[in-house]
């Protein structure tokens, strides 16, 4: 028995010593980024050379756009989630940042000026990301536009509902509400196809385009209250699709060719999406403002500053691939964003979603944003 014991003492030493060395190898290569109050997703950056390269890929007057957008919200608020506040991130002092941002935006001729601002008179904070490694999976979102009908025809048959009146949370779920007809009466349009339809309740808004060409637009009311679960993760899980090749046009195809396994999947969601008519073609996020195409993200607004001015690397690794399947994913884009939106999948600080426009060209870029980078928070110092 004593041999044994020292045999099993001898083993456990091992294999601790096996978990501090690959943790140390870790440690030194990859150093963990500690919250700066627990709950919260950010960690300051208190070394310069650990800075990103603050260079922006994308349009300037679509940025300056959004910056308007997330000081007309700042300027409303009465209260801000007291997480944020007690670490610097008031109203008042996101207000400075972002006005002084848009001022030094502005003045800077070329990219070195830029990041030589940033670098100079921000504090720089990084999304804790996957693991407490910086590590965030970044896709797309868009609106789409589908052809429909105020009513119900032969082509147009699956609704878009608005809130019911008895609604509460936690409402029935999606099996529940299409296999009990709960919604009936409730419905504010009518398309083509089922799919589309959910693509419309992923997206959380859409245009319609009617016979008489106008457009009607619906915008987000509300959720179920139950659970998210992404039919195309459970496409992967079942070996439908490899996920490294998991993007919206994949999963649209894969329906096409598969119609009869439509419901199966989207039935295992059990969140269902209500909706509203609203005024505006452009959509709002959940902070109440436009969202501007490749200039707003929707993040987890449990973690991250809502409206925050943030900067986004992403483009270069892609989840589940092969080293032959990431070659198109290595292309490093960088640009200035706000934060300006939630989304049902975009949970903790390791998601983040960015925001494409109208349409299909946008809807198609969307979705075949798949990947991995980083996303840093700034507040001028």
């Amino acid at each position: 028995m004593k041999s044994r014991n020292n045999y099993l003492s001898r083993l456990l030493v091992v294999v601790l010593l096996f978990l501090i060395l690959q943790t140390g190898c870790s440690t030194v290569n990859q150093p963990l980024l500690l919250p700066m109050k627990t709950g919260l997703g950010l960690s300051e950056v208190s070394n310069q050379s650990q800075f990103p390269d603050f260079r922006d890929d994308y349009d300037k007057e679509l940025l300056l756009l959004s910056i308007s957008s997330s000081l007309e919200y700042f300027k409303k608020i009465k209260s801000y989630p007291n997480a944020f506040s007690s670490t610097g991130f008031t109203p008042e002092k996101q207000i400075e940042t972002l006005e002084f941002f848009r001022d030094g935006y502005i003045r800077s001729k070329n990219p070195r000026e830029l990041n030589e601002f940033v670098s100079k008179n921000f504090r720089i904070f990084q999304a804790i990301g996957k693991r407490y490694e910086g590590q965030v999976h970044f896709t797309g979102y868009g609106t789409p536009i589908y052809d429909g009908s105020l009513t119900p025809t032969e082509l147009f048959r699956y609704p878009l509902y608005g809130k019911p009146a008895d609604f509460k949370k936690p409402y029935f779920t999606r099996r529940e509400i299409e296999e009990r007809n709960l919604l009936s009466g409730n419905e504010i349009a009518y398309l083509k196809s089922k799919l589309e339809a959910y693509l419309i309740h992923v997206q959380g808004s859409g245009q319609i385009r009617l016979a008489s060409g106008k457009e009607i637009y619906v915008g987000y009311a509300g959720n179920s209250g139950h659970s998210y679960t992404s039919i195309g993760r459970l496409l992967v899980m079942d070996g439908n699709i490899q996920e490294e090749e998991l993007t919206l046009p994949v999963l649209i195809k894969y329906f096409d060719r598969h119609p009869d396994k439509l419901d199966h999947y989207l039935r295992q969601n059990d969140r269902y999406i209500f909706f509203r008519k609203v005024p505006h073609a452009v959509p709002h996020g959940s902070i109440g403002v436009p969202v501007t195409s490749m200039r707003s993200i929707a993040t987890d607004k449990k973690v991250f500053p809502p409206g925050g001015l943030a900067f986004a690397v992403i483009g270069t690794d892609r989840p589940g691939g092969t080293a032959r399947s990431q070659k198109k994913w290595q292309v490093e884009k960088s640009f200035f964003v706000l934060d300006q939106d939630t989304g049902s999948a975009i949970k903790t600080p390791a998601r983040a979603d960015v925001f494409f426009g109208i349409g299909d060209a946008a809807m198609y870029k969307a979705g075949n944003l798949n990947t991995y980078g980083k996303l840093y928070y700034l507040l001028k110092k």
